[in-house]
């Protein structure tokens, strides 16, 4: 698998011919721009424009698969569990208005908290987290806090952590230091395979 963060608060996952594009932001974004790219599926977490581009993440031949709120779904060898939790970014103030998801992809899985603001997980997602290799989790910018952030990864004990905060560069900072991780250099990709992953233990990944 090769993940890549592309911009805003997007993430682009790929595993052979198969694309998972996440939260991609809208053209009617004000903050983040980005141009288009094909996907096979699209997770949105959240009805804002810096989350929803569905349209940025169509391109050419692709009509993804478009998952935007809780359930469970199976596209060919990816599948996808939704989970409704708070959200409190921008306009977007809800008890349900986040969704964060489990992906199972090439032989991994992958939690993908989107905007997330309050740690304290519902209970039909902790029962979901054994097993998790990797986790993208938002620091800042109306998300979690450095110190909510470092406790819930530190408590799901992911082998990789993926950090994200745009906006917002001293939160993100201070989340590293709770990792013990200071004057990190960001790579432009994450390559790996499940046996590689499941040698990690809590490694930190900084994506530009």
């Amino acid at each position: 698998m090769v993940i890549q963060h592309l911009g805003g608060y997007c993430f682009k996952l790929s595993a052979g011919p198969v694309t998972v594009a996440v939260n991609p932001p809208s053209p009617r974004s004000r903050e983040h721009k980005l141009a288009k790219f094909g996907a096979d599926v699209v997770l949105v977490s959240i009805p804002h424009d810096d989350w929803n581009g569905i349209e940025t993440a169509s391109h050419g031949e692709k009509e993804p698969f478009i998952v935007q709120g809780p359930g469970a779904y199976e596209v060919g060898e990816v599948s996808v569990a939704g989970y409704a939790t708070e959200a409190n970014y921008g306009d977007v103030v809800s008890e349900v208005g986040n969704t964060i998801y489990v992906l199972g992809m090439d032989g991994m899985r992958i939690l993908v908290l989107g905007a997330l603001s309050n740690p304290k997980l519902p209970a039909e997602i902790r029962s979901e987290l054994d097993d998790i290799g990797i986790v993208l989790v938002p620091v800042g910018d109306g998300t979690l806090d450095p110190k909510s952030a470092h406790e819930l990864v530190t408590g799901i004990e992911p082998n990789a952590v993926i950090p994200y905060a745009v906006k917002d560069g001293k939160a993100l900072a201070q989340f590293l230091k709770s990792e013990g991780e200071t004057g990190m250099k960001p790579v432009e990709r994450f390559t790996v395979r499940p046996k590689e992953l499941s040698a990690m233990d809590g490694a930190v990944v900084l994506l530009s």
